[in-house]
């Protein structure tokens, strides 16, 4: 089978024994075995087997595709999850561009619409070496949790 990565991560069984998950097109797959997922990311597409235990899908195979990118674009396309998460950004860095816009309603949404478009297309084409690194699910980067010197003066 083939699908796009949505997530990756690792549960714990109440004997402290690990296993990691894998949520491909919206369904669950299960390894024991980390090896198994580690080099795998949200966003990859992936060509993939399993063999069903019960309730559970416990992957027996599992590679990374390199499939045909979309136009303009350097990296895989987002997922569906990725997508809303980086509309919902722009639409809300528009929206704060222009908060204090002496404009009438109608016009203030057109404009948040329109700059929040044009945001998401240079979100979505800026080449992967020219892309800041970010951190998975909204956590703090080392430089966030440790700012430096010059960074606690501003």
């Amino acid at each position: 089978m083939q699908g796009r990565v949505d997530r990756v991560w690792r549960n714990e069984r109440a004997d402290g024994s690990e296993y990691w998950v894998l949520s491909v097109d919206g369904e669950r797959y299960s390894t024991w075995d980390k090896d198994v997922i580690a080099n795998v990311h949200e966003g990859d597409l992936v060509e993939f087997a399993f063999a069903r235990s019960g309730r559970f899908r416990n992957l027996t195979a599992l590679r990374k595709l390199t499939g045909p990118m979309p136009a303009g674009s350097s990296s895989p396309a987002p997922t569906a999850r990725a997508q809303r998460r980086i509309r919902l950004h722009c639409l809300r860095t528009a929206a704060g561009m222009l908060k204090d816009a002496t404009l009438l309603p109608e016009q203030k949404v057109s404009l948040v619409m329109a700059i929040a478009g044009q945001l998401e297309q240079h979100v979505l084409t800026v080449p992967a070496d020219q892309q800041q690194e970010c951190t998975p699910h909204g956590e703090a980067s080392q430089s966030e949790l440790n700012p430096t010197e010059g960074e606690r003066a501003r």
